[in-house]
C-alpha cells in the first residue's frame, strides 16, 4: 500500500507516464517517428536521477503508460521491462544532466525539421509566425555521428542551456526541449510546421519577405509562456488518440 504521504509523488510519475506515452502515440500519428528509432524522455518528478524513456522495439503507436522505463543516470532500468536502446540513453542522459530544468526531452528525425537542419543557413527563426516564437531560444550542432558513447551524447547536451528550446542537429534530426509534455508536444509540432513552411517558400525561387527585426522579437516575447494555450493543443492531441488510438494510459 502506498502511504499517503507518496501519494503525490506517485501520481505525479503516473502523470508523466501518460503525458509522455500520449506524446509518442502522437508523434506517430503526426508521422514525426522514424520506424522504431527516435526517443522521449521526461525527468521523473522530483527527481534530477531518473528519468522515463520510451523502450526499444515496439512501434510507438502501440506504446503505453506501463511500457515507460525509468532509468538512472548509470543506465540502470530502475522500474519497467524491456530496453534503452545505446544512442536514446546517451543522448536524453546527456541533455538531462547539462540542464535539469529540461524536463522533458523530445528526439526525432522528423522530415521537414531535418531537412532544414541539413541546410546551410539552417532554421529561419524570422521567416513566418510558427518560426518567431523560437527567436534565440535554437542551437545548432554539427554531425558528430551517432551516439553510442558518453562523451557524444555529452557533446549534445552541451548545446541544452537555459536559454534553448530546439536544438538543430546538422545533418541528423531535432531535440525539443520542454518543462513538461505539454510544451514540448506544442514546440515539436510548430517546429515541423514552421520548417515546412520555410522549405516551401524557398522552393518556390521567389524573394523570400523579410519581417522587421523588431517585431519578430516582438512576436517572439508575445508567445513566451503560453502554458494554457500549450495545455490545451495537448488536450486536443489526446482527444483525437481517444478517437483514433485509445488505450496510451493503461
Amino acid at each position: 500500500m502506498v502511504k499517503e504521504a507518496e501519494q503525490p509523488r506517485v501520481d505525479q510519475l503516473r502523470r508523466a507516464r501518460v503525458e509522455l506515452a500520449a506524446a509518442l502515440r502522437a508523434a506517430a500519428l503526426w508521422g514525426y517517428n522514424e520506424g522504431i528509432d527516435n526517443h522521449f524522455s521526461y525527468a521523473v518528478p522530483g527527481r534530477d536521477d531518473l528519468f522515463l524513456l520510451n523502450p526499444y522495439g515496439p512501434d510507438w503507436s502501440e506504446l503505453s503508460a506501463s511500457d515507460m522505463l525509468a532509468s538512472d543516470q548509470e543506465g540502470g532500468v530502475a522500474d519497467g521491462d524491456g530496453d534503452w536502446e545505446i544512442t536514446a540513453f546517451m543522448i536524453h542522459r546527456g541533455a538531462h544532466r547539462a540542464r535539469p530544468s529540461a524536463r522533458c526531452v523530445f528526439h526525432t528525425h522528423m522530415p521537414w525539421a531535418t531537412a532544414v537542419a541539413s541546410t546551410e543557413g539552417g532554421f529561419d527563426t524570422t521567416l513566418s509566425q510558427a518560426a518567431m516564437p523560437f527567436h534565440g531560444h535554437v542551437a545548432s550542432l554539427p554531425y558528430g555521428g551517432l551516439a553510442h558513447a558518453a562523451d557524444e551524447g555529452d557533446r549534445i547536451g552541451s548545446a541544452v542551456d537555459e536559454q534553448t528550446s530546439v536544438v538543430m542537429l546538422e545533418n541528423h534530426g531535432v531535440i525539443v526541449i520542454g518543462s513538461d509534455a505539454a510544451e514540448a508536444w506544442s514546440r515539436l509540432y510548430f517546429l515541423e510546421r514552421a520548417c515546412q513552411v520555410q522549405i516551401l517558400a524557398q522552393s518556390t525561387g521567389q524573394q523570400l519577405i523579410e519581417v522587421p527585426d523588431d517585431i519578430v522579437q516582438r512576436t517572439a516575447d508575445q508567445s513566451t509562456h503560453d502554458q494554457v494555450g500549450q495545455g490545451k493543443l495537448f488536450d486536443a492531441v489526446k482527444r483525437r488518440l481517444d478517437r483514433e488510438n485509445p488505450g496510451y494510459e493503461l
